[in-house]
C-alpha cells in the first residue's frame, strides 16, 4: 500500500512506564514510548503537527495481548509520545529493555487511518529478536528508524512483522476530527495534585541473601570494607546477612519494627492546613585565620499542605551573620590565646547557629505543628569545651560575643556573661526552648556516619523481650556480646546494618541514645552536660535505592512518634530516587551560601581584618592577612625567571 510508514524503537528504561508491570522499576515519570520528532514529522499530517497530537486507533497484534483501542500520540518538548492508557497483562511483563516497538502507519496520518503495533522480545522470540538487532541495530539513530513504503526494505519489514492483510492500517471506523486533533489530557496536566499511590507496582520483598548483594547495598559495604582482601569481603557479606538477619528476627519479634502504608491521600488529608516548618543552615568558607568572623544563614521553609494560594508557602531567612561569634582572646594579636582547634569553633557556631533559627521559628511562629531540623537534634557537645592536660585547662573555649548573644538566643535571655555565654551553656538552652515548644520538633539526617549506638543500644532493649530467645540460637546475653563483638570487628555501622535490616516503609521503633556521657565530659562543665536532653533515635527506610533516613525527637513525644514517622515516610516518598523529604531538600537550596556569595564575603572581611591590624599595629597578624590576599607563594607571580 503506497504511503504508510514502518516505524522501529528499541526501548529504553523510561519508554517501560507504559507497561502497568514495569511501572514500579521505570526510570522516569514518561507513561509511553518516545517518538523522535523527525520521526513524528513524517508519521503524523501538517494539522496534526501544528496541533500538537492526535488520537488514533490503535490494533495491536502481539501474541498474547491483542487488543484494540484508542490511542494517543502528542507532542512532549522537542520530541512526541505515543502511549494512552497503559498496557495491561501478563504479555507484557516480558517485554524489557533492549526489546522492539514497530508501529505501522498511513504516512501523514490525519487519524482517520488506524496504526497496528507489535512487539519484538528477546524473552519470548530471540532468534527474532536477535535478527533484528543484526539487521536494523545499528542503523538506528537515537534508537528510532523509519521504514517508508518506498523503500526497498518495506516489504520485508511488512511481511515479518504484519503478515496479515488485516493487520495493516484501515480507515474505519474514523475518529472524528475535534477528537484527532486534541492535545493529550498529559500535556495538559503534567503532574496530578496528589501522589497516585497505585501508580508503582508493590515491590517483592526480598530475602536477606538478595538484599544483602543488592546493588545499592554492595556500594555502601564496599565504602566500610574497601581495604579488605577478597577473602575477607566475602566473608564480610557472610557476616553482614548472619547479623541482619538475627537482628530482624528478634527486633520483629519485640515489636520494634513497624510499617508505614502508603496513602497519600490519608495523610496529606490529615495534616491538611498545619504550618510545617523545615529549617537548614548554610555557611560560608572563608579563608580566614582562626574561625573569626563567621558568615552564616539559617534559613526556613513553611508550608501548609492542601491549601491553595499565596499563603500556602512561606520563605524567610531566619537567621544571617557576618561577624566575629567569640569574645576576642586577650593578648595582643590574632595568635595570643588562640583556641588550637579553629574547626571546633566553626562547628560550635554552626550549631548555634542552627539551632538558634529552630528556636526563632518556634518562638514567633507559634501555630507551627512540625519544625524539621536538617541535622541531629542534640549533638555531642564535650568537644567544644576547655582543651584539658592532667586536670588543668591548658586552652580555653572562648565565649561567645554580645553580637553573638543576640543572634543565638530571644530577647530577655542574651545579658549573659562569663560561663553563661559559653557554648555549652547557651546550647543547652536552645535546646530547652525547642524541647519545651508547642511544635513536634524533630531532627532528620540524611547522611551515612560510623556511629553505631543505636544498634548497640537496641541490643540490650530487645534481648530484655519475652519473644526474642526463642528466635535466638544462643542465650540471650551471650548473642548480643557475640554481636556487638563481631560487628565492631568488621566496622559495621547503623546505616549500613539498617540498610539491610529494614524493608522499604518501614522503621524503627525509637530508643534512647547518651550523646553526652558523663564519663567524657570535662570536670568544670560536667554538672551543666548532665542537664542535656536525651534524644530518641529511630531509623527510617523510605525506598529500596535509598539510604536509611534517621530521625531523632524529645523524649516527651515518644507516644506521638508513629504519627511523624509517617509524616516523613510520605515527605521522603515525594522524592522517590532520592528518598528524603521534600521540605528539607527545598530549604537546603534556600540557605546554601552559593560559592559566588562566598569570594566577595572573604575577600571583604580579609580587607577588614587587615585594616584593624594596621590600626592596632599588629605587624603578626599584617603579614599573615597580606599573604592571604596576595596568594600563596606558588603564585605565577612569584615564578623564577630565566633573567
Amino acid at each position: 500500500m503506497p504511503g504508510e510508514i514502518i516505524c522501529i524503537r528499541r526501548l529504553t528504561r523510561s519508554d517501560l512506564g507504559w507497561f502497568a508491570a514495569h511501572r514500579g522499576m521505570a526510570a522516569s515519570k514518561q507513561r509511553a514510548v518516545n517518538i523522535n520528532a523527525d520521526i513524528a514529522q513524517q508519521l503524523v499530517s501538517r494539522e496534526a503537527w501544528s496541533a500538537g497530537g492526535l488520537d488514533v486507533q490503535c490494533h495491536c497484534i502481539w501474541p498474547g495481548a491483542e487488543h484494540e483501542q484508542t490511542r494517543s500520540l502528542w507532542k512532549v518538548g522537542k520530541n512526541w509520545r505515543f502511549g494512552g492508557p497503559k498496557l495491561e497483562g501478563a504479555a507484557f511483563e516480558r517485554v524489557k529493555e533492549g526489546d522492539f516497538f514497530v508501529l505501522r502507519s498511513a504516512a501523514a496520518n490525519d487519524g482517520s487511518s488506524g496504526v497496528t503495533v507489535t512487539f519484538v522480545a528477546a524473552a519470548t522470540e530471540p532468534d527474532r529478536h536477535a535478527r533484528m538487532e543484526t539487521q536494523w541495530g545499528r542503523r538506528l539513530v537515537a534508537n528510532m528508524l523509519a521504514v517508508g513504503s518506498d523503500s526497498v526494505d518495506f516489504g520485508d519489514l511488512a511481511a515479518t512483522h504484519f503478515p496479515s492483510a488485516a493487520a495493516a492500517p484501515v480507515a474505519a471506523p474514523p475518529i472524528p476530527a475535534a477528537a484527532r486533533l486534541a492535545r493529550a489530557p498529559a500535556v495538559k496536566k503534567p503532574f496530578a495534585p496528589m501522589p497516585r499511590d497505585g501508580d508503582e507496582a508493590a515491590p517483592r520483598t526480598w530475602t536477606m541473601h538478595e538484599r544483602i548483594r543488592s546493588p545499592h547495598i554492595m556500594s555502601q559495604m564496599l565504602k566500610v570494607s574497601g581495604d579488605l582482601s577478597a577473602n575477607a569481603h566475602l566473608e564480610f557479606m557472610q557476616v553482614l546477612e548472619a547479623l541482619a538477619g538475627d537482628l530482624r528476627r528478634a527486633l520483629i519479634a519485640a515489636g520494634m519494627i513497624r510499617t508505614v502504608e502508603r496513602n497519600h491521600r490519608d495523610l496529606w488529608g490529615k495534616v491538611r492546613g498545619q504550618r510545617i516548618a523545615f529549617v537548614d543552615g548554610g555557611m560560608a568558607n572563608l579563608s580566614m585565620l582562626g574561625a573569626a568572623p563567621v558568615a552564616a544563614r539559617v534559613g526556613g521553609y513553611i508550608v501548609r499542605p492542601g491549601v491553595m494560594g499565596d499563603d500556602r508557602e512561606q520563605f524567610i531567612m531566619v537567621k544571617h551573620l557576618i561577624d566575629e561569634l567569640y569574645t576576642p582572646a586577650p593578648g595582643n594579636g590574632i595568635y595570643a590565646g588562640m583556641f588550637p582547634d579553629p574547626g571546633a569553633l566553626r562547628d560550635a557556631a554552626r550549631i548555634s547557629v542552627e539551632a538558634a533559627g529552630g528556636v526563632k521559628i518556634v518562638m514567633q511562629e507559634a501555630d507551627v505543628q512540625y519544625l524539621f531540623l536538617h541535622g541531629a537534634l542534640v549533638n555531642p557537645v564535650s568537644r567544644y569545651t576547655d582543651l584539658m592536660d592532667g586536670g588543668q585547662a591548658v586552652a580555653t573555649f572562648p565565649d561567645f560575643s554580645v553580637k553573638a548573644l543576640e543572634v543565638l538566643l530571644p530577647e530577655g535571655e542574651r545579658g549573659r556573661q562569663g560561663r553563661d555565654a559559653n557554648f555549652v551553656r547557651v546550647y543547652l538552652r536552645q535546646l530547652e526552648l525547642l524541647r519545651d515548644s508547642r511544635a513536634f520538633v524533630c531532627g532528620v539526617v540524611e547522611r551515612e556516619s560510623q556511629a553505631t549506638s543505636v544498634y548497640k543500644r537496641l541490643l540490650e532493649i530487645a534481648i530484655t523481650h519475652p519473644d526474642v530467645p526463642a528466635q535466638l540460637s544462643k542465650a540471650p546475653d551471650d548473642w548480643a556480646a557475640w554481636f556487638g563483638h563481631t560487628a565492631e570487628l568488621f566496622r559495621i555501622t547503623d546505616a549500613l546494618l539498617f540498610r539491610c535490616v529494614l524493608q522499604p516503609g518501614e522503621y524503627l521503633a525509637p530508643v534512647d541514645i547518651d550523646r553526652n556521657e558523663v564519663q567524657r565530659a570535662p570536670q568544670a562543665w560536667m554538672q551543666d552536660i548532665q542537664r542535656y536532653p536525651m534524644p530518641w533515635v529511630s531509623y527510617l527506610l523510605p525506598t529500596e535505592w535509598g539510604q536509611p533516613v534517621r530521625v531523632e525527637i524529645f523524649e516527651r513525644d515518644r507516644a506521638r512518634f508513629d504519627t511523624l514517622a509517617r509524616l516523613v515516610m510520605h515527605c521522603a516518598w515525594l522524592l522517590p530516587r532520592y528518598a528524603f523529604p521534600v521540605g528539607l531538600d527545598i530549604v537546603d537550596k534556600y540557605a546554601k551560601v552559593p560559592n559566588w556569595m562566598t569570594r566577595p564575603v572573604n575577600t571583604n572581611t580579609a580587607v577588614q581584618a587587615l585594616r584593624r591590624a594596621l590600626d592596632t599595629g599588629d605587624t603578626a597578624t599584617f603579614d599573615a592577612m597580606r599573604r592571604m590576599l596576595c596568594g600563596s607563594t606558588r603564585d605565577w607571580l612569584f615564578r623564577p625567571k630565566l633573567f
